[in-house]
C-alpha cells in the first residue's frame, strides 16, 4: 500500500513538472479563456447586449480569442453583438462603427442599415487600420430620426488585451514558476531522502 501511495505522489510530482514545462504565459491564457469567454455585458444603453471582438487569425483558422473593450492590434476584426433582451429583437436596429475623436459623432468606418434581428445575433467584420478609440453604435428610430440606443466602446492598439496579458512575464507568471520550482524541489529532496530512511 505504501508503494502505491508513493507511486501516486511521484506521478503527481511528474504532472506538476510537466505543467511547469509549458510556458507559464500559455497556461494563464488557457485558464483565462476557460473562465472568460470574452463576452462583455453592456447594460448602460436602451437595452442590454453582450459584445465580443475577434482578431482574424492568419490562414484559414477560425478566430479563437475574444476581446471585450480592448483589442491589442489593428487589422481585420470580427464583431459579435448578442441582443440579450427579447424586446430588442423585434425593433429595427442600425449598426455604425466609428472612430472617435474626429468631430461630433466620430469618423464613420462602416454602417449597416436598420433591420430586425429575431435571432438576437448581430455579426459583422471591419478592417481597423488605425490605433485609437472606436465605438460600435446600435441605433434605433426615435421621433423620425436614428439615435444611438447602445454605445459599445472598443480601444484598438497598445498590445496586451485582457488587462495586459499580452507579452512578457508578469508577477503571476513568476509566482507560478517559483511555486512549481518549490514543489519540484520538495519531490526531488524527498526522493533522495527515501533510500536513507529504508
Amino acid at each position: 500500500m505504501k508503494r502505491m501511495l508513493d507511486l501516486i505522489i511521484e506521478l503527481a510530482g511528474v504532472a506538476l513538472v510537466l505543467l511547469v514545462a509549458l510556458p507559464a504565459h500559455a497556461q494563464l491564457m488557457l485558464a483565462h479563456e476557460g473562465h472568460h469567454s470574452g463576452d462583455c455585458a453592456i447594460k448602460n444603453g436602451a437595452f442590454p447586449v453582450a459584445f465580443s471582438a475577434y482578431e482574424k487569425p492568419k490562414g484559414d483558422l477560425p478566430p479563437t480569442h475574444a476581446y471585450c473593450d480592448h483589442v491589442p492590434e489593428t487589422g481585420e476584426l470580427y464583431f459579435s453583438v448578442d441582443l440579450t433582451d427579447l424586446e430588442s429583437r423585434e425593433i429595427p436596429i442600425a449598426i455604425r462603427l466609428v472612430m472617435e475623436g474626429h468631430g461630433e459623432g466620430g469618423h464613420e468606418i462602416m454602417s449597416i442599415p436598420a433591420k430586425q434581428y429575431p435571432s438576437g445575433s448581430i455579426a459583422f467584420t471591419a478592417n481597423l487600420e488605425d490605433l485609437g478609440q472606436y465605438a460600435v453604435l446600435l441605433e434605433t428610430e426615435k421621433g423620425g430620426k436614428m439615435t444611438t440606443a447602445v454605445r459599445i466602446p472598443v480601444h484598438v492598439g497598445g498590445g496586451g488585451g485582457h488587462g495586459g496579458h499580452g507579452s512578457g512575464i508578469g508577477a503571476t507568471e513568476i509566482a507560478l514558476l517559483v511555486g512549481a520550482a518549490g514543489i519540484g524541489a520538495f519531490f526531488w529532496f524527498r526522493r533522495r531522502a527515501s533510500p536513507k530512511a529504508s
